[in-house]
C-alpha cells in the first residue's frame, strides 16, 4: 500500500508535464494502464465477453473514481481536488458497516480524525470552495474511491476479480474519452508529441497501471480502513517529487500536516500489527 500510495502521488507533476486536455490524458493513461494491468496480471483482455455483474460494478466504480478526479482537477484548484476526494475514508466508515459488517474501532476514528486535521493544515490557505462543480466531481470522486475499497474487499472479490476488473475499467474510461474526444473535434489528443508520449506512458503504466497491481495486491491483505489511511500519503508525497524535479519547496504548514498524517499513519499500523497473532494469509492476485 506504501508503494502504490508513492506511485499515485507522482500523478501531479506528470499530468502538468503533459499538454492534452483532460479528455486526452484520461484516454491514453486508461489505455495504457489497462495493457499494463491485463500484461502483468495475466488477466488478459477477454474480459468484456466474460465479465460478471460484480466485476462491472467494481470496474466503473474504479472509471469513476478516475474520471472525476481530472474532472475536479480542470474545473478547481489542485488542493480541492485532491483533499476532497481523499474524503474517502469517511465514506469508507459506513461502507464498510454496510457491505463488508466492519465496525470502526476508537483507534481507527481516532487516527482518522488526526489524518484529516494533518490534511487541513497541508492546506492551509489553499482550499477554495468557488467552483462548484469542481468541488462536487471531487466529492464523487472520492465516494467512488470508497465504493471500489470496499467492493475489493467483499467476499465475491476473488483473486482473479481485481485485475479483471481493473482491465474492464480501463476499457470503459479508454472508449468514454475516446468518445469524448471524437465528439468535441479534440485533434490534438491523438497527436501527442514525444514529451507528452512519454508523460502519458509514466502515468498509464507506472503512476496508474503498475500502482493499482500493487494496491490490488496490498488490499486482500489488510482492513479498508487502513488501506484508506496509507493511501493519505499519496498527497503527502505529491510536493516531495514537486520539489525534487521543479523546485518548489513546500511551506511550513505543508510541512507540519505532512508530518501529522505520517505519525498517524505509523501509529495506526503499529497498534495494528500488535494485536495480530501472525502473519495474514496470502491472497495472490493473478
Amino acid at each position: 500500500m506504501l508503494l502504490a500510495a508513492g506511485m499515485w502521488s507522482t500523478g501531479g507533476l506528470f499530468i502538468k508535464w503533459v499538454s492534452l486536455d483532460a479528455m486526452g490524458v484520461t484516454m491514453w493513461r486508461a489505455l495504457f494502464a489497462g495493457v499494463t494491468i491485463g500484461i502483468v496480471s495475466g488477466a488478459g483482455f477477454g474480459v468484456l465477453r466474460r465479465s460478471n455483474r460484480f466485476e462491472w460494478g467494481v470496474a466503473l466504480s474504479y472509471a469513476l473514481m478516475l474520471l472525476f478526479f481530472v474532472v475536479a482537477t480542470k474545473l478547481t484548484t489542485a488542493a480541492n481536488a485532491i483533499f476532497l476526494q481523499y474524503t474517502a475514508p469517511l465514506h469508507t466508515l459506513w461502507l464498510s458497516r454496510l457491505f463488508l459488517d466492519e465496525r470502526p474501532r476508537r483507534l481507527d476514528l481516532i487516527c482518522l480524525a488526526t489524518a484529516f486535521g494533518g490534511m487541513a493544515l497541508f492546506f492551509v490557505g489553499r482550499l477554495d470552495a468557488a467552483d462548484t462543480w469542481g468541488n462536487l466531481a471531487a466529492l464523487t470522486s472520492g465516494l467512488a474511491f470508497a465504493t471500489f475499497f470496499t467492493l475489493l474487499r467483499r467476499p465475491e472479490c476473488k483473486a482473479e476479480t481485481r485485475p479483471r476488473s481493473m482491465v474492464l475499467g480501463s476499457i470503459v474510461l479508454a472508449a468514454t474519452a475516446l468518445a469524448c474526444n471524437v465528439a468535441t473535434g479534440a485533434g490534438e489528443s491523438f497527436r501527442p508529441g514525444a514529451g507528452d508520449m512519454a508523460g502519458l506512458l509514466f502515468l498509464g503504466v507506472v503512476q496508474i497501471g503498475l500502482a493499482y497491481v500493487v494496491f490490488s495486491f496490498g488490499i486482500a491483505r489488510i482492513r479498508a480502513l487502513e488501506a484508506g489511511l496509507i493511501g493519505m500519503l499519496e498527497p503527502v508525497l505529491n510536493p516531495v517529487w514537486v520539489f525534487l524535479a521543479l523546485g518548489e519547496q513546500p511551506g511550513r504548514w505543508a510541512i507540519a500536516g505532512g508530518a501529522i498524517i505520517v505519525a498517524a499513519v505509523l501509529v495506526r499500523a503499529v497498534v495494528s500489527d500488535r494485536g495480530k497473532p501472525g502473519a495474514v494469509e496470502a491472497i495472490p492476485i493473478g
